[in-house]
């Protein structure tokens, strides 16, 4: 079967993936997959891909569990649906972009537990973009002075020694060092220690370039609002569609020059208004 980031309708993709399943296994039926999704019609996947039913967001949640996707697939999935049943040119423009996006996908190293040491210290990252773009010739006292803020020269020479024990990076004939992968993501085991630190860190360091840096060349801003549960789901599908537009803008740099740290978040400032009303209505 194809790769999901090759069709444009949900639908298609739907239907190969039925043909697929049900010449793999005897099992698999409109009514099997009805019961993975907890539906009552056995014949629910049959009408969407037939187009006499469409998903609604909470139903594309149900699928992706049941279609076996990764994380960035589910993404994928989501935006095409959303695509497919846009109403307005408007509406279709923009997950349009989102799907355009991800069909260019850039390749990635996944970074295990064994892995843990890359995000122990934050210029480890920063580095290893930074000896890619310059030959600094193993001179760790020019590379620890270019790190903003600098580190010690010791430090430096410790992170180009783990980023080859890691195979992060690899070092040509000619001594020039060079990415195995144009990008470093975590796997689940990862993000809840080491990254959570990671990110720490780096929210520390925009701290200090609010001060540090021109506004000429950092971009800090945010924005206060109210929003709903479900709100949150697309904001947060968009920040990843985002962060991988990105990455293939990047990836498309020719002149790169600088090392950036660019942090997105988004988080709660207050509780739950509905949960605060029910409760002052239980209490009454």
């Amino acid at each position: 079967m194809k790769s999901i980031f090759e069709y444009i309708d949900y639908r298609k993709f739907l239907a190969d993936y039925y043909q697929t399943k049900k010449e793999s296994s005897s099992y698999f039926s409109y009514r099997y997959f009805a019961r993975k999704i907890n539906v009552n019609s056995p014949s629910f996947l049959k009408h969407v891909i037939d187009g006499k039913r469409n998903l609604t967001r909470q139903m594309a949640e149900r699928f992706c569990q049941v279609l076996d996707l990764s994380p960035k697939e589910e993404l994928y999935f989501r935006n095409l649906v959303l695509f497919n049943q846009a109403k307005t040119s408007i509406e279709k423009q923009e997950h349009y972009a989102v799907l355009r996006s991800m069909t260019g996908l850039v390749k990635e190293s996944v970074l295990n537990t064994d892995q843990f040491d890359y995000f122990a210290m934050w210029y480890t990252p920063v580095i290893r973009e930074l000896i890619c773009l310059y030959d600094f010739k193993d001179d760790y006292n020019l590379i620890a002075e270019t790190i903003q803020p600098p580190i010690d020269p010791a430090e430096a020479m410790a992170a180009v020694k783990l980023l080859l024990k890691l195979k992060l990076v690899i070092k040509d004939q000619n001594g020039i060092y060079k990415q195995t992968s144009s990008a470093v993501i975590a796997d689940n085991s990862v993000k809840s220690v080491a990254v959570r630190a990671f990110t720490r860190s780096m929210i520390d360091r925009s701290k200090e370039a609010l001060d540090t840096f021109n506004k000429k060349v950092r971009h800090i801003s945010g924005i206060t609002m109210g929003i709903s549960p479900e709100a949150y789901d697309v904001l947060a599908a968009e920040i990843e569609a985002f962060k991988d537009r990105v990455k293939v803008i990047v990836n498309q740099d020719s002149t790169s020059s600088r090392i950036y740290q660019m942090n997105i978040a988004l988080f709660p400032l207050s509780e739950q208004l509905k949960a605060q009303n029910d409760e002052k209505g239980n209490r009454a």
